[in-house]
């Protein structure tokens, strides 16, 4: 799943992130593509009030620093 939050406000973005994240690693395993742009503030915000908080792990390509991969295995 990709979503991409050009065009969306930040606490738009964490919503739907959020929800996304929680909802799906319900169900199991869940890797979420989440397009940022050029918005290092807006990464650290989903690190810091996503990631961490409900233990999800992310990746920064750095061959493409405007995206995250976030991932949650069930084990």
């Amino acid at each position: 799943m990709e979503i991409d939050l050009h065009g969306k406000t930040h606490p738009e973005g964490l919503k739907l992130i959020e929800e996304y994240m929680l909802l799906n690693s319900t169900k199991g395993s869940v890797s979420l593509t989440v397009i940022t742009g050029n918005s290092p503030v807006m990464q650290k915000k989903i690190i810091d009030q996503i990631c961490d908080k409900y233990g999800f792990s992310y990746y920064i390509p750095p061959h493409n620093p405007g995206e995250m991969i976030i991932q949650y295995e069930k084990i």
